[in-house]
């Protein structure tokens, strides 16, 4: 049996006990959005009966494309998350935080139809690829992805000297119905122009059936510079009324069902479609600020050169749906998780049925311990405490099930470390909300200088929580969430 993630290998092992070996793809300690199968992941997967994936996105396309392509004729393959609401799990949409000084720009696509009878999307293996073609403006265009450890991936790059040739500026692909992040980048103040373009593949590279392809559509930027003039400009050519967009969450968003690239934004709550030819989107001075050191950077220009920067505020290559992801914070979905595991494995080994049963009863009555434990100690802590500010915006279940409250999250990244005016509000958050503690990913604290300085700033202490991985420190996923219970507990007096 294979799981993708070391927590579902952990749940997976309890219910299988001694009839079933339990291989984990992602390595303990390792991002599970951005792990990319090894040969060695594929060995396990051709030889497993079962393989139980997190699903809704959490996972890399290529791991789930890697599962479903070498699991053997007749086994089962299930994507956990998106099953556990049949066992009284409950999923959280993901409301992305519209705060920001300037604007947050990602990607998008949406329109793809369901299956009726399963409720899924048309296939875990079709893809939308955008593809920039051609661009205009006073210097360098860049669009990248920061990972999570730094690496940079370039979606669109006009090139060093800003004249990239048109058809060649860069690409990237996103599932069906997902969503990711970006960084944007501009050299110089004026006006650019961006075409991007869409089609949605099957992993044979087919078209599918309903869908789309989406032709090149011109999207406005006035970076630095005052937008009133570039606004009568589009007035004249289009005839409509002009919207600026300057802050707050957007997404660049290829309708698969409609044939358009639409400029998709949400505030607080309110979807809102723009047409990107009487759209414009204002990048102010505010942003300009000075690249950092590191090779990863040296395609805009040398550290300490200027560039006005759209930051991608959320670090790492984050691909997601509406629906978070990160579901085991909350104790009674791992116990929802763990009964359909149970019931998968009863289908594919009836002989184990007793066994599974009783091993399930077992890890429902230790997991029912720590989710009253839990309550016990987050109940206890004092108002402030349960205030959490961290790097990693995947706490909403935590939150939601133990009665905390996300107060923020930024960014650790270099690249796109938080602007001055958003430090200010950490800041002013933290003083407001009297935080004691500021949190950061397991294992990430030296890639938080920022965070450790407001800390260092504001007489808080920087901690570390467990999100998506256990460790020889917390080897069991209960272990995991009493010992993320101790450090807030710990940190918040």
């Amino acid at each position: 049996m294979v799981a993708s993630t070391p927590i579902l290998a952990d749940l997976a092992s309890a219910v299988a006990g001694d009839r079933a070996r339990v291989t984990s793809l992602v390595p303990a300690g390792t991002d599970p959005h951005t792990y990319e199968p090894s040969l060695r992941d594929v060995r396990d997967i051709a030889y497993a009966d079962v393989a139980f994936t997190n699903g809704l996105l959490l996972e890399q396309q290529k791991l789930v494309r890697t599962v479903d392509a070498n699991l053997p004729k007749g086994a089962t393959s299930v994507a956990v998350a998106e099953e556990i609401e049949s066992y009284g799990g409950t999923l959280i949409p993901i409301v992305e935080d519209a705060s920001l000084d300037s604007i947050w720009l990602g990607l998008r696509t949406s329109g793809a139809p369901h299956d009726t009878e399963s409720g899924s999307t048309l296939s875990r293996d079709a893809s939308v690829t955008f593809r920039a073609t051609e661009a205009s403006g006073p210097g360098q265009l860049a669009a990248f992805i920061t990972g999570t450890f730094g690496s940079v991936e370039k979606v669109a790059d006009t090139g060093a000297d800003g004249t990239a040739r048109a058809g060649s500026l860069g690409e990237t692909s996103l599932p069906l119905q997902a969503h990711t992040h970006l960084s944007w980048a501009y050299t110089q103040p004026g006006i650019y122009s961006l075409d991007l373009e869409a089609q949605a593949r099957s992993s044979d590279g087919t078209p599918l059936d309903g869908l789309t392809d989406i032709p090149p559509t011109t999207v406005h930027f006035a970076v630095g510079v005052p937008p009133q003039a570039q606004v009568r400009s589009l007035q004249e050519a289009t005839g409509q009324p002009i919207t600026v967009l300057d802050a707050g969450h957007a997404d660049l968003t290829a309708q698969l069902d409609t044939g358009r690239l639409v400029i998709r934004t949400d505030s607080e709550g309110q979807i809102t479609e723009h047409d990107p030819a009487a759209t414009l989107i204002a990048v102010p001075s505010r942003t300009l600020q000075e690249l950092p050191a590191g090779p990863q950077y040296r395609f805009l220009g040398k550290p300490g050169d200027q560039v006005y920067l759209l930051a991608q505020a959320v670090l790492g290559k984050h691909v997601h749906g509406e629906i978070d992801p990160h579901i085991w914070h909350s104790v009674p979905n791992a116990m929802a998780a763990a009964q359909l595991m149970r019931d998968t494995l009863t289908a594919a080994d009836p002989a184990g049925a007793a066994t599974y049963r009783a091993n399930t009863d077992t890890l429902l009555a230790e997991l029912a311990d720590t989710d009253r434990e839990l309550h016990r100690i987050y109940g206890q802590l004092p108002a402030e405490g349960k205030n959490l500010v961290t790097t990693h915006d995947g706490y909403r279940y935590l939150a939601s099930t133990y009665g905390l409250t996300v107060a923020g999250y930024v960014s650790p990244g270099a690249g796109v470390e938080p602007s001055i005016q958003q430090r200010e509000r950490l800041r002013r958050t933290i003083d407001d909300l009297t935080v004691p503690a500021l949190y950061t990913e397991h294992g990430s604290m030296n890639r938080t200088p920022v965070l450790q300085q407001v800390g260092n700033e504001t007489g808080v202490r920087v901690c570390e929580l467990y999100s998506d991985s256990l460790d020889s420190a917390a080897p069991t996923y209960s272990q995991m969430m009493l010992a993320n219970a101790q450090t807030i507990t710990d940190c918040s007096n």
